[in-house]
């Protein structure tokens, strides 16, 4: 994973140096000129849970320098439904003498999470161009009834060890689709790191996995810079 955080930083450190043609100054200017902008929409993720394909909803935006570079938020939950039977619910655990297992019943996997969302584009000023971008995100994983999806890890079962607190990681790379100068279309293809589950339960069900994104997106995505008057150019002096 330290590798490809690396690989992932040198293709940043890459837009940097692509970016410095597209700053334009000016003769009366000392600094190059930074172009502020941003954006936010909806999000849909297809991936792999229990070797069946599952389906995850959201939202994110971020602030944009210079159309190159975005920095920002996201936020992403499970809307699938996938379950987990015969819960043996360890005897440090018991409450009361109540069962010793949800035998048979089916209980859902709620696995959700959220956090900073960094990337940067190739060729904005392109109707079809690509990108690099990664999530860090923080979020649990816990189980609940399916039938009423009522919490089961509450005070009278006590089943605290079923909410896992994760970090998933999720580099991509995008290929994208200006539609207007406020409206683009995103697709992503990457991998979910997903680290800190404990519970056995939730190691069968490989939360790590491939997956591909849509999202939709609105902001301002246009890449013109204000057209210099034929005045202002330099001439030599007589």
């Amino acid at each position: 994973m330290k590798h490809l955080a690396v690989l992932f930083l040198c293709v940043l450190f890459s837009f940097s140096l692509s970016a410095q043609d597209t700053v334009q100054t000016t003769p009366q200017e000392k600094s190059p000129r930074v172009r502020l902008s941003g954006f936010g929409g909806l999000i849909s993720e297809t991936f792999f849970l229990k070797n069946q394909v599952a389906e995850a909803l959201g939202a994110g935006g971020a602030l944009m320098i210079n159309n190159y570079f975005f920095l920002g938020g996201y936020g992403l939950t499970t809307v699938s439904n996938h379950t987990i039977k015969d819960l043996i619910i360890p005897d440090e655990f018991l409450l009361d003498n109540r069962p010793t297992y949800y035998y048979g019943k089916p209980l859902r996997i709620n696995y959700g999470h959220a956090g900073i969302w960094v990337g940067g584009v190739f060729f904005p000023g392109k109707r079809v161009h690509f990108g690099v971008s990664s999530r860090f995100g923080w979020g649990n994983i816990h189980l609940t009834d399916s039938v009423n999806n009522s919490y089961i890890n509450n005070v009278d079962y006590r089943l605290e060890f079923t909410n896992d607190k994760i970090f998933v990681i999720s580099p991509r790379i995008e290929l994208e689709i200006n539609i207007t100068s406020w409206l683009k279309a995103n697709i992503g293809l990457g991998y979910n790191f997903v680290t800190g589950i404990d519970f056995d339960r939730y190691k069968e069900c490989k939360f790590s996995s491939p997956q591909l994104s849509i999202g939709i997106y609105f902001g301002g995505f246009s890449d013109r810079d204000e057209e210099v008057n034929p005045e202002d150019d330099e001439y030599p002096e007589e």
